[in-house]
């Protein structure tokens, strides 16, 4: 059980560039005025966007923002300008184009203000580019006074250190895929806290948008208070979302925390000022009824952000800025009793775990023994990033370990959920290329690194035709070929077509590992090729050529002693109507029809290719050998098929692009007295029908 408690304090907090002052720097009449043409207007805004600037709240940074933008218009140059709105990018949802304004600032007049290569610092951590944000924090620093450094060194200090973090986690980044959940979620407003009903595929979270309930804005913060929404996953997206309405949301903050197990229980916040309470609602029909308050677990004097609660709802684990802590925020954790009616008193997680720096949104995960959390501190690359922390048998947790690059970012990174297989995660994050402010994404866990095995040359196109194929393997297990030590494998890539030799970009994986063993080109003139093959290891041999449809197939070399020359030529062909596809690296377990994890980045690169294609529609269609009853058999198959369909949707593919079929045993390539016969039969195979 998951209790995620969001405050109107929190998130003004929460996602507010920490923990060093902007300083106001009036734009001079006489600097600003370059002709008397439409200096009126733009001195107007001006004026304007320094009244909202000077409210330093979320919400007038934005406004300001608007204002700064029209009045550089009418000059474009001007330094002071220039910074003003750099920092408003920085203050708001947007702090990646900040650069470009700062940048100018400093290049027409590099004292601006004195810290104006702090701020250039920070546009650049915020782009990734690590070296010139060190750079300049590092200028910066050298600039000071020794009464000044000794007060801003701490801070300094720590923006390097991030910086130094986001280098190295860059270098070996996390593979899985990140998506935003689409415009039926996210808006230009922030959206945050997913709560996920699965049985229903229903979404709940939270929102500040323009039709809030009560349509006003929380003066602590600029921004509209918070609303619960609700949306549904149909036809491969969510749908538009829709409010609660009353009596979930009222014209105060109420915020989405928790449901219960069977979808019936919601869990929400309300506050209002900063203060608040837990509430719960029930699902009687059609509608939920009034939340009923309950029991706190709060103290009044300190402020709770986050709770979490494992499954059995013994241990409590919750952000508080409690004294006795490491820091400001820190996490706790509370036991109950024996007999399950209190909590306990509540201790502190450690040093180990907490950190001078605050930490916020936890989580732990469906075992009890995974914590993750927010935190400024360890090594964040910036803002808020997520961390994982064990709990190991002894009570005690594991240094925390950052969840990685691309997956983290130099901003806020935050409320990140596990689905209980692990192979999915749900966080808010104001990453590049979302809606407009904090958004909420899905990532794509997809497991130990397998480089895919396409062709670096045209990458986008990843399936082969079916016309005269090198041997595929069973989607199950590879073929055993048994042939002897210091084997090759060599051929010929030529045009399906017209028969011309074809140069294509061959590669040899190492199934095992995901090691790349090799890279070869066949000749352009002959289309020849040869691949050595070290013994006893299980590999995926690709070829692809721009222009021409990616190929591959799986096989085993077994440990002899020794040399043979194994024979593979190869045919690609561009795509067309009528062309069956087989999908080779998609896998299933044995008599069932979940899709195993590595799985996905095939049929990701199908899903890129359906998106880029989008007058391409595609038969999926799943294929058994004879074994079972022919009824068993069609089911499967069925089922397989519209296992890849429902993935396929998942990653944003049009519906009415792809057809699930299920051709049970009717189908088969081979004959089913033989063990391979039976592997070839058992496949998954892609048809185009229209292009």
């Amino acid at each position: 059980m998951k209790l995620k408690i969001i405050t109107a304090l929190l998130f003004a907090g929460l996602f507010a560039n920490i923990s060093y002052a902007q300083k106001f720097v009036k734009v001079k009449k006489s600097e600003y005025k370059i002709e008397d043409e439409g200096f009126k207007e733009a001195w107007k805004h001006v004026k304007k966007g320094n009244h909202l600037f000077r409210m330093n709240k979320k919400g007038s940074f934005s406004e300001a923002l608007n204002d700064y933008l029209t009045a550089l218009n009418y000059n474009e140059d001007n330094a002071a300008l220039n910074y003003l709105t750099g920092i408003c990018y920085l203050k708001t949802a947007e702090p990646r184009k900040a650069l470009k304004y700062i940048d100018n600032a400093y290049f027409n007049y590099s004292g601006v203000t004195e810290d104006i290569q702090y701020w250039l610092g920070r546009a650049y951590q915020y782009n990734y580019k690590f070296k010139d944000a060190i750079d300049n924090y590092e200028d910066y620093r050298e600039s000071l006074s020794s009464k000044k450094y000794k007060k801003l060194q701490y801070k300094i200090n720590k923006r390097i250190e991030e910086c130094e973090s986001g280098e190295k986690l860059m270098q070996n980044p996390v593979r899985c895929f990140i998506d935003n959940l689409g415009n039926g979620v996210n808006t230009k407003a922030p959206e945050y806290s997913p709560v996920f009903f699965f049985k229903d595929s229903v979404l709940y979270f939270t929102s500040r948008r323009e039709n809030t309930t009560g349509g006003k804005k929380n003066p602590h913060t600029g921004l509209y208070y918070e609303d619960v929404y609700m949306s549904h996953f149909s036809n491969g997206k969510w749908q538009n979302a829709e409010q609660l309405g009353y009596p979930v949301n009222t014209k105060h903050n109420d915020a989405v925390t928790d449901i219960s197990p069977e979808g019936r229980e919601l869990c929400i916040y309300r506050g209002y000022k900063g203060a608040g309470d837990l509430y719960n609602s029930q699902y009687k029909g059609d509608y939920w009824t009034k939340p009923r308050k309950m029991k706190r677990i709060d103290k009044e004097k300190y402020r709770e952000s986050s709770v979490s609660v494992t499954r059995d709802s013994m241990i409590l684990y919750f952000i508080s800025d409690r004294k006795g802590g490491q820091g400001r925020q820190d996490i706790w954790v509370s036991y109950k009793t024996q007999d399950g009616r209190k909590w306990q008193t509540p201790q502190n997680l450690g040093p180990v775990v907490n950190t001078k720096y605050n930490e916020e949104t936890v989580e732990i995960s469906a075992d009890g023994k995974d914590l993750y959390f927010s935190s400024k501190g360890h090594n964040s690359m910036g803002g808020y990033d997520v961390f994982k922390t064990h709990r190991n048998n002894d009570g005690t947790w594991t240094e925390p370990e950052n969840i990685g690059y691309p997956i983290n970012t130099p901003g806020d990174d935050v409320f990140f959920m596990l689905t209980p297989n692990e192979h999915f995660g749900y966080y808010a994050s104001d990453r590049e290329g979302g809606y407009g402010d904090k958004d909420i994404y899905q990532i794509v866990f997809l497991g130990p690194e397998k480089p895919l095995l396409i062709s670096k040359e045209n990458p986008d196109d990843l399936i082969a035709y079916f016309a005269e194929p090198v041997k595929e393997t069973d989607i199950e297990k590879p073929v055993n070929i048994k042939v002897i030590q210091l084997s090759t494998v060599s051929g010929i890539v030529t045009d399906a077509l017209s028969g011309e030799p074809v140069k294509a970009t061959l590669e040899l994986v190492d199934n095992a590992t995901g090691e790349v063993v090799k890279v070869v080109q066949s000749y352009a003139s002959t289309g020849s090729y040869t691949v050595p093959l070290p013994p006893g290891k299980d590999y995926a041999l690709t070829a692809g050529a721009p222009d021409y449809f990616f190929h591959s197939e799986n096989f085993i070399i077994a440990d002899t002693s020794t040399h043979e020359v194994i024979r593979k030529d190869i045919r690609l062909q561009p795509m067309g109507v009528g062309a069956k596809i087989v999908l080779n690296n998609v896998f299933f377990d044995t008599g069932k029809a979940v899709l195993r994890p590595e799985s996905f980045p095939e049929l990701n690169r199908l899903a890129a290719l359906l998106i880029r294609y989008k007058n391409i529609r595609v038969e999926i269609s799943g294929h058994t050998d004879s074994q079972g009853s022919a009824a068993f058999n069609q089911k499967l198959s069925q089922r397989r098929a519209q296992s890849v369909v429902d993935y396929l949707l998942t990653r944003n593919v049009n519906l009415a692009q792809i057809v699930a079929v299920g051709y049970g045993e009717t189908q088969p390539r081979a004959d089913n007295v033989t063990r391979a016969g039976r592997q070839l039969n058992r496949r998954v195979e892609a048809k185009i029908l229209e292009k």
